[in-house]
């Protein structure tokens, strides 16, 4: 029994079409907004009248009372991240206020609080975002250049061939004349879906630009049976048509370098 045969017969030939998950399969719990959010507004502390200057109370107290500065500039740090301020914004604020307060540029110490804080506060922002596409779950291209710079690591600490030992099957779905964007979208859950089921181990899905999916996988001897069955399972996916959704299904090979493997699928991802 040939790979394909063997999953239509344990999808039972999938009789009913079960509701679409738009966001992958399995379904996942939505991220609380604290964590997943991205730091929106901004504010010009010491800018025009009537712009919120609460960001920098803390520090101008602390210079008012001849206080220690520097857990206020750290506080400030934080919150200036938080709300979308850049860096370079957040330090011309601070100068303006020990300009209008203390007659002078900010203390070494208040700048570097103030720098540490708000650089912590974006790096905890940055690693929260997802390396996942949210609608077809098909990892980021960031992340397929990160594993594939994995392989070309670990070949040569272990003196391989990555050319030899892994390739790409690339899905381009064909859309008809008309399809738009959304149809396109769905396409691609589709395909995501069919690559999941015939490389379900360890192998990286990802999405290569708006309309290919690529998968990382180990060059194995059944890879072209693999790839037969992907496509396969792309054409016969809808029951809810007679027409044929087609595609191009390849196996692509990788390059002698990292570097250059980062170039083939800068072309992948081009329309």
């Amino acid at each position: 029994m040939s790979l394909f045969a063997d999953i239509r017969r344990r999808l039972d030939l999938r009789p009913s079409k079960p509701s679409l998950n738009l966001a992958g399969s399995p379904a996942r719990p939505a991220p609380e907004a604290s964590s997943t959010e991205p730091p929106s507004g901004r504010r010009d502390p010491l800018g025009t009248p009537g712009t919120d200057h609460s960001a920098y109370l803390a520090i101008a107290e602390a210079l008012t009372d001849g206080a220690d500065v520097v857990p206020a500039s750290d506080e400030t740090g934080r919150r200036l991240a938080a709300d979308g301020v850049s860096l370079v914004e957040a330090l011309d604020g601070l100068s303006a206020l020990y300009r209008s307060i203390a007659g002078g540029e900010p203390a070494f110490a208040a700048v570097r609080a103030l720098s540490s804080s708000w650089a912590d506060a974006s790096l905890v922002y940055l690693h929260s975002l997802s390396c996942e596409d949210p609608l077809t779950g098909l990892s980021s291209l960031a992340h397929l250049r990160s594993r594939l710079g994995e392989l070309y690591r670990e070949a040569e600490f272990r003196g391989t061939s990555v050319p030899q030992t892994h390739a790409l099957v690339v899905v381009e779905p064909l859309d008809p004349p008309g399809t738009t964007p959304f149809d396109r979208e769905l396409r691609l859950v589709d395909v995501a879906e069919c690559l999941r089921i015939v490389f379900c181990g360890g192998d990286v899905l990802g999405r290569v630009g708006t309309h290919r999916a690529a998968a990382v996988v180990g060059r194995e001897p059944n890879l072209p049976e693999q790839v037969a069955t992907v496509r396969a399972l792309i054409t016969q996916w809808r029951l809810d048509t007679d027409v044929p959704q087609l595609a191009r299904t390849w196996i692509e090979g990788l390059p002698a370098s990292d570097a250059m493997a980062g170039r083939l699928l800068d072309e992948l991802a081009r329309p």
